[in-house]
Protein backbone atom coordinates (compact mmCIF):
# COMPACT_ATOMS: atom_id res chain seq x y z
CA UNK A 1 0.00 0.00 0.00
CA UNK A 2 2.84 2.29 0.57
CA UNK A 3 4.08 4.55 -2.31
CA UNK A 4 7.76 3.92 -2.18
CA UNK A 5 9.98 7.36 -2.39
CA UNK A 6 13.57 6.96 -2.52
CA UNK A 7 15.05 9.06 0.19
CA UNK A 8 18.60 7.60 -0.05
CA UNK A 9 20.09 10.81 -1.67
CA UNK A 10 18.53 13.49 0.68
CA UNK A 11 20.20 10.69 3.76
CA UNK A 12 23.53 10.60 1.99
CA UNK A 13 23.71 14.24 1.70
CA UNK A 14 22.32 14.67 5.44
CA UNK A 15 25.00 12.72 6.80
CA UNK A 16 27.95 14.13 4.74
CA UNK A 17 27.18 17.54 7.12
CA UNK A 18 27.36 17.51 10.74
CA UNK A 19 25.11 20.51 10.78
CA UNK A 20 22.49 19.27 8.68
CA UNK A 21 22.03 16.14 10.31
CA UNK A 22 21.55 17.65 13.67
CA UNK A 23 18.20 19.83 11.68
CA UNK A 24 17.09 16.00 9.90
CA UNK A 25 18.00 14.51 13.41
CA UNK A 26 15.92 17.37 15.27
CA UNK A 27 12.93 17.16 12.47
CA UNK A 28 12.30 13.46 13.51
CA UNK A 29 12.29 14.44 16.64
CA UNK A 30 9.60 16.99 15.97
CA UNK A 31 7.48 14.02 14.09
CA UNK A 32 7.64 11.79 16.86
CA UNK A 33 6.93 14.55 19.21
CA UNK A 34 3.93 15.66 17.26
CA UNK A 35 2.23 11.87 17.24
CA UNK A 36 2.67 11.44 20.75
CA UNK A 37 0.84 15.13 21.58
CA UNK A 38 -1.68 13.70 18.92
CA UNK A 39 -2.38 10.46 20.58
CA UNK A 40 -3.03 12.20 24.18
CA UNK A 41 -5.46 14.60 22.55
CA UNK A 42 -7.52 12.23 21.18
CA UNK A 43 -7.58 9.80 24.18
CA UNK A 44 -10.02 11.87 25.78
CA UNK A 45 -12.82 11.28 23.08
CA UNK A 46 -12.04 7.88 22.22
CA UNK A 47 -14.26 4.89 23.17
CA UNK A 48 -14.23 4.56 27.23
CA UNK A 49 -12.59 1.14 27.28
CA UNK A 50 -9.40 2.90 25.57
CA UNK A 51 -9.55 5.84 26.63
CA UNK A 52 -6.66 4.56 29.43
CA UNK A 53 -5.69 1.75 27.67
CA UNK A 54 -2.30 0.24 28.03
CA UNK A 55 -1.66 -0.28 24.71
CA UNK A 56 -2.56 2.94 24.19
CA UNK A 57 -0.61 4.85 26.63
CA UNK A 58 2.41 2.55 25.29
CA UNK A 59 1.90 4.06 22.10
CA UNK A 60 2.00 7.53 23.57
CA UNK A 61 4.96 6.96 26.09
CA UNK A 62 7.21 5.19 22.83
CA UNK A 63 6.40 8.22 20.49
CA UNK A 64 7.70 10.99 23.41
CA UNK A 65 10.38 8.49 24.09
CA UNK A 66 11.30 8.25 20.16
CA UNK A 67 11.26 12.14 20.36
CA UNK A 68 13.39 12.15 23.15
CA UNK A 69 16.20 9.36 21.32
CA UNK A 70 16.49 11.83 18.17
CA UNK A 71 16.63 14.51 20.47
CA UNK A 72 19.62 13.43 22.65
CA UNK A 73 21.43 11.86 19.37
CA UNK A 74 22.11 14.97 17.96
CA UNK A 75 24.83 15.91 21.13
CA UNK A 76 26.48 12.76 19.48
CA UNK A 77 26.62 13.98 16.30
CA UNK A 78 27.80 17.50 16.87
CA UNK A 79 30.40 16.01 19.46
CA UNK A 80 31.85 13.59 16.99
CA UNK A 81 32.45 16.43 14.55
CA UNK A 82 33.45 19.03 17.24
CA UNK A 83 30.75 21.26 17.40
CA UNK A 84 29.12 23.36 19.68
CA UNK A 85 25.06 23.59 19.75
CA UNK A 86 22.83 26.53 21.57
CA UNK A 87 21.00 25.03 24.41
CA UNK A 88 17.67 24.77 22.66
CA UNK A 89 19.35 22.49 19.90
CA UNK A 90 19.46 23.21 16.05
CA UNK A 91 16.06 24.63 14.38
CA UNK A 92 14.47 21.41 12.56
CA UNK A 93 15.02 21.36 8.83
CA UNK A 94 12.24 21.39 7.13
CA UNK A 95 9.72 22.60 10.19
CA UNK A 96 6.76 23.82 8.40
CA UNK A 97 6.30 21.06 5.71
CA UNK A 98 6.56 18.48 8.19
CA UNK A 99 4.28 19.98 10.12
CA UNK A 100 2.16 20.31 7.30
CA UNK A 101 2.52 16.85 6.10
CA UNK A 102 1.52 15.56 9.56
CA UNK A 103 -1.52 17.68 10.31
CA UNK A 104 -3.01 17.27 6.11
CA UNK A 105 -3.02 13.57 6.65
CA UNK A 106 -4.62 14.29 9.96
CA UNK A 107 -7.25 16.76 8.92
CA UNK A 108 -8.05 14.73 5.34
CA UNK A 109 -8.62 11.37 7.93
CA UNK A 110 -11.23 13.59 10.11
CA UNK A 111 -13.03 14.11 6.76
CA UNK A 112 -13.35 10.60 6.05
CA UNK A 113 -13.99 9.81 9.15
CA UNK A 114 -16.93 12.15 8.98
CA UNK A 115 -18.06 10.69 5.58
CA UNK A 116 -17.51 6.96 5.88
CA UNK A 117 -19.06 6.90 9.98
CA UNK A 118 -21.39 9.46 9.66
CA UNK A 119 -24.15 6.98 11.26
CA UNK A 120 -21.53 6.39 14.60
CA UNK A 121 -20.55 7.96 17.24
CA UNK A 122 -18.14 10.71 17.62
CA UNK A 123 -15.76 8.01 19.70
CA UNK A 124 -15.86 5.40 16.67
CA UNK A 125 -14.42 8.38 14.34
CA UNK A 126 -12.08 9.77 16.37
CA UNK A 127 -11.13 5.78 16.90
CA UNK A 128 -10.91 5.84 13.26
CA UNK A 129 -8.77 8.74 12.78
CA UNK A 130 -6.12 7.71 15.76
CA UNK A 131 -5.87 4.11 13.74
CA UNK A 132 -5.88 5.06 10.31
CA UNK A 133 -3.24 8.26 10.58
CA UNK A 134 -1.20 5.93 13.55
CA UNK A 135 -0.98 3.00 10.44
CA UNK A 136 0.30 5.78 8.14
CA UNK A 137 2.59 7.73 9.43
CA UNK A 138 4.10 4.40 11.17
CA UNK A 139 4.32 2.58 7.76
CA UNK A 140 5.90 5.95 6.93
CA UNK A 141 8.45 5.68 9.27
CA UNK A 142 9.53 2.27 8.87
CA UNK A 143 10.16 2.99 5.49
CA UNK A 144 12.43 6.00 6.21
CA UNK A 145 14.10 4.00 9.38
CA UNK A 146 15.53 1.97 7.35
CA UNK A 147 17.02 3.73 4.72
CA UNK A 148 18.23 5.67 7.31
CA UNK A 149 19.89 3.15 9.23
CA UNK A 150 21.25 1.57 6.44
CA UNK A 151 23.15 4.45 5.61
CA UNK A 152 24.17 5.16 9.47
CA UNK A 153 25.75 1.76 8.54
CA UNK A 154 27.38 2.34 5.81
CA UNK A 155 29.10 5.71 7.17
CA UNK A 156 29.49 4.03 10.81
CA UNK A 157 27.66 6.30 12.30
CA UNK A 158 27.15 6.27 16.27
CA UNK A 159 23.29 6.37 15.90
CA UNK A 160 21.45 2.88 15.65
CA UNK A 161 17.89 2.80 15.60
CA UNK A 162 16.90 -1.43 15.26
CA UNK A 163 15.25 -1.14 18.90
CA UNK A 164 13.05 1.81 17.54
CA UNK A 165 12.21 0.01 14.24
CA UNK A 166 10.92 -2.87 16.30
CA UNK A 167 8.69 -0.72 18.05
CA UNK A 168 7.53 1.14 15.42
CA UNK A 169 6.53 -2.31 13.33
CA UNK A 170 5.00 -3.27 16.81
CA UNK A 171 2.81 -0.35 16.50
CA UNK A 172 1.30 -1.25 13.35
CA UNK A 173 0.54 -4.52 14.51
CA UNK A 174 -0.84 -3.51 17.44
CA UNK A 175 -3.35 -1.05 15.12
CA UNK A 176 -4.61 -3.62 12.75
CA UNK A 177 -5.39 -5.53 15.97
CA UNK A 178 -7.64 -2.53 17.01
CA UNK A 179 -8.79 -1.88 14.16
CA UNK A 180 -11.06 -5.00 14.10
CA UNK A 181 -13.40 -2.95 16.31
CA UNK A 182 -14.10 -0.40 13.25
CA UNK A 183 -17.58 -1.12 11.45
CA UNK A 184 -15.88 -1.26 8.40
CA UNK A 185 -13.50 -2.56 6.28
CA UNK A 186 -9.85 -1.00 7.35
CA UNK A 187 -7.76 -2.58 4.84
CA UNK A 188 -9.50 -1.22 2.28
CA UNK A 189 -9.68 2.16 4.17
CA UNK A 190 -5.76 1.71 4.82
CA UNK A 191 -5.52 1.48 0.73
CA UNK A 192 -7.64 4.53 0.07
CA UNK A 193 -5.25 6.67 2.68
CA UNK A 194 -1.71 5.31 1.63
CA UNK A 195 -2.99 7.04 -1.59
CA UNK A 196 -3.27 10.38 -0.66
CA UNK A 197 -0.20 9.74 2.21
CA UNK A 198 1.96 9.08 -0.73
CA UNK A 199 1.38 12.64 -2.00
CA UNK A 200 1.53 14.30 0.35
CA UNK A 201 5.26 12.60 2.14
CA UNK A 202 6.15 13.21 -1.65
CA UNK A 203 5.60 17.23 -1.52
CA UNK A 204 7.73 16.77 1.96
CA UNK A 205 10.16 14.83 0.56
CA UNK A 206 10.42 17.22 -2.02
CA UNK A 207 11.11 20.16 0.36
CA UNK A 208 13.75 18.23 2.42
CA UNK A 209 15.80 17.27 -0.88
CA UNK A 210 16.07 20.71 -1.64
CA UNK A 211 16.95 22.29 1.46
CA UNK A 212 19.56 19.60 1.93
CA UNK A 213 21.31 20.43 -1.36
CA UNK A 214 20.59 24.18 -0.99
CA UNK A 215 22.53 24.01 2.79
CA UNK A 216 24.96 21.93 1.52
CA UNK A 217 26.23 24.02 -1.48
CA UNK A 218 26.15 27.53 1.41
Amino acid sequence: MLQRIDLRPFLETVVEDAGLHARWLATLSLLEHTGARKIHKSMPRLPGHLRLAENVLQHAAEEARHAFFFRKQIGKILAADSLESAEAGPAPLCRWPALRYFQSLDGWCKRRAKQVLSEHSQAVQTLYCYLAVTYAIEERAVDVYRDYESTLREKDLPIHLAGLLKEEEGHMSEILTMAKELPLDFENELRILMSREGLLFHRFAEALSHSAITTALL
